[in-house]
């Protein structure tokens, strides 16, 4: 029987572990949502996965089933989160401390100087958001998680 709050392609959330087992399909689909990491040489698979499965920890039942098409507010908050994850570890990778960004204002080289428009940042920002404002996924991740707790809980 068919019924319209959980469609056949959705994948429910099992309590206890991960909700969604990471197949050969949830990453191709990650890679065609965000084209950015079509590249499988710079964006490995079993990296992807890591990434993918870190995303499905941070999106718990509240988020509700993964369906790729149309894409759920839960597939939607994986591949956000999942995508800033995948650029932080690039970054820690290439600089010597990807976490810096927040403290830089102002650069000089040379004669030349420009400065940058910084927010501040307390430290309950960093203990909610963590390092989630530094990348335009992990902001979108952000917007997602706010739509996603919004209304009643039940306890």
């Amino acid at each position: 029987m068919f019924n319209p709050f959980f469609p056949p392609h959705a994948i429910s959330p099992r309590t206890g572990r991960n909700s969604v087992e990471i197949t050969p399909e949830i990453v191709a689909n990650f890679r065609a949502y965000y084209p950015a990491f079509a590249d499988s040489t710079r964006w490995p698979d079993d990296l992807i996965v890591r990434a993918l499965e870190e995303a499905d920890a941070e999106t718990g039942p509240r988020w509700k089933v993964y369906r790729a098409k149309p894409a759920t507010i839960k597939a939607r908050g994986m591949y956000a989160y999942a995508a800033h994850r995948l650029i932080m570890w690039k970054r820690a990778e290439e600089e010597e401390d990807a976490g810096a960004l927040y403290a830089v204002s102002s650069k000089s080289v040379g004669d030349e100087s420009t400065s940058f428009a910084v927010p501040s940042v307390t430290a309950n920002d960093l203990t909610r958001d963590g390092d989630l404002p530094m990348t335009q996924y992990g902001v979108e991740f952000l917007r997602l998680r706010s739509r996603a707790s919004a209304g009643p809980s039940i306890v």
